[in-house]
């Protein structure tokens, strides 16, 4: 049985909702999570479900055009 979470990270260079689409899909595709909500404002993105490593989240964010704020 797998322990689902809520993990929260920082992304810089989000601005639009664009970004967020991008960000939301690629993160989205990791194994084991369930949602993703993009905060702007505070350059947040929230992960649901089983938390991914933090290499495969950076190389989804990188993906993205973007970078996961150490």
């Amino acid at each position: 049985m797998s322990i689902t979470t809520t993990t929260t990270v920082t992304v810089n260079g989000m601005t639009c909702s664009c970004c967020i689409k991008k960000v939301s899909d690629k993160v989205g595709a990791l194994p084991g999570v369930t949602g993703v909500d993009v905060d702007l404002t505070d350059g947040k993105v929230t992960i649901e479900g089983i938390a991914p490593e933090r290499t495969a989240l950076a190389e989804a964010v990188t993906a993205a055009g973007f970078q996961l704020a150490d």
